[in-house]
């Protein structure tokens, strides 16, 4: 049946698993799937027009991905700034595994390849971890949880080597089923590892701490600035939100991203009157807002202060991964975490979370809870807070999201969110939670990328010694 099958058919098949399996309306079981007409179209074709052929296919699937989350203030052509370079960034694991698929130990080739360029992708690039095979799998608690082993790497990196096994079945029938047997054992053995390590989480007694997100009234995403009058009425809103969430008890308020716009030469008040606001309320405080210094062209400050209960600002943070285009001033601060309690608190900012280096920085700080004033759109509602998750199961901490133009939640170390807000419901503003004060050991926070560089060297191995056909 297979062999009477058009290869072009590979390609358009492989085009809407990939749609179907990233970003906004995923079908989460179809990564498991989704690469495999492609790797049976490399099987089933040779030469530069097919290889091209493939390369066009990763584009229109990226393409369709990317369009799922493009709601206003995007527009359409931005969906080519991050579909084109994924899928440059896909192409090598393919055509590397091409030069090898006939070889003994080339099934892991294609796994290998794909989850380093990945890495290489979220470690060296602006791109951040967007399209990573893992974040697939946002909706699946148990398959989570191995994250807590080896990060998205190890997650990413079995959800390729079972898309390459099932293509090597389709096309070579092997009579040694090894190659399928033990991504499946895996597989079984994961989703057991995570039942078991949720509920050994859930059994267990925790000592808590009350956090707080608090919401904005500020829809500004750029030009012109907001007058006087409609800061003024942020700022006011903003200051009542929180002097309630800590009526309710909460020792931790995250304001969202870019809550409020402050001119430079008004800076020095607002620092002083946030001050007043949290030792009068014995609160602790991330407030995040927007300094513009330029206007033509605009230009921005994104950042955040750490103000304690006592009133004292001990940390300013400006956002160290702008999305690619946002005009702010990159941040260069080294991460600091700051004591609440019995609890060390981080904090970054939104597109921040999306590299993991920012999380294994703060797991070596031992956080036990970050706060991510975050600001999102429509279009990624809420797959983007779902994809913080990931951060929180990799270095055991807990996660206060607080979130413009989205979702709200408060999430724990195993994921799971405790609470959570959406900014498009009508509601007061303002999310209260429960967070351990401590958080977990990982094996992930401890080894770090060790897996990476096991895929790097066996990678390098197979490349130099494989030489026996299959």
């Amino acid at each position: 049946m297979i062999k009477k099958i058009n290869p072009n058919w590979y390609l358009v098949a492989g085009i809407v698993l990939i749609a179907l399996s990233h970003t906004s309306f995923s079908i989460n079981f179809t990564a498991w799937i989704a690469y495999t007409p492609l790797l049976v179209y490399i099987l089933k074709t040779n030469g530069f027009r097919s290889r091209l052929m493939l390369f066009g296919a990763l584009i229109i699937g990226w393409s369709l991905a990317t369009a799922k989350i493009i709601t206003p203030p995007l527009i359409y052509p931005f969906v080519f700034l991050y579909s084109v370079p994924i899928a440059i960034f896909h192409l090598p694991g393919f055509l590397l595994w091409d030069k090898f698929k006939n070889k003994k130990a080339g099934i892991f080739v294609f796994p290998l390849a794909m989850t380093l360029m990945e890495w290489i992708q979220y470690t060296f690039t602006p791109l951040a971890s967007w399209g990573a095979a893992a974040y697939t799998q946002v909706d699946t608690p148990a398959i989570m949880q191995s994250l807590s082993l080896f990060g998205m790497p190890g997650l990413s990196f079995l959800i390729y080597w079972v898309n390459i096994a099932i293509a090597y079945i389709l096309v070579f029938k092997p009579k040694n089923l090894f190659i399928i047997k033990l991504p499946a054992i895996i597989v079984i053995s994961v989703l057991v590892y995570g039942v078991v390590r949720i509920n050994i989480y859930n059994f267990k007694h925790k000592e808590t701490i009350t956090v707080a997100a608090v919401g904005t009234d500020s829809n500004v995403s750029g030009l012109p600035l907001p007058s006087k009058s409609i800061n003024k009425a942020v700022r006011d809103s903003l200051f009542r939100r929180t002097i309630k969430a800590a009526s309710f008890g909460a020792k931790l308020v995250v304001w969202n991203e870019a809550s409020t716009f402050i001119l430079p030469t008004e800076e020095e008040e607002w620092k002083q009157s946030l001050s007043k606001l949290c030792r009068e309320n014995n609160i602790s405080l991330y407030a995040a807002y927007v300094i513009p210094f330029s206007q033509s062209p605009l230009k921005y400050k994104n950042k955040y202060l750490f103000i304690n209960s006592n009133g004292q600002i001990k940390y300013e943070y400006n956002k160290h991964e702008p999305v690619p285009g946002e005009p702010a001033v990159k941040g260069v601060e080294i991460l600091k975490v700051n004591q609440i309690e019995k609890s060390k608190m981080g904090g970054v900012i939104c597109y921040d979370y999306d590299f993991p280096y920012l999380a294994k920085n703060l797991g070596k700080l031992n956080a036990d809870i970050v706060a991510v004033p975050s600001s999102d759109w429509k279009g990624i509602d809420p797959v983007h807070t779902k994809m913080a998750a990931f951060r929180a199961i990799e270095q055991g901490h807990s996660i206060v999201r607080s979130t413009r133009f989205g979702l709200s939640a408060a999430i724990n170390p195993i994921g799971d969110m405790v609470a959570k807000m959406s900014s498009f419901d009508k509601n007061n503003k303002i999310m209260v939670a429960q967070l351990p004060v401590s958080a977990v050991k990982t094996v992930y926070s401890m080894i770090g990328d060790f897996f990476i560089y096991l895929c790097a060297m066996f990678l390098m191995f197979i490349v130099l010694n494989s030489k026996k056909p299959i």
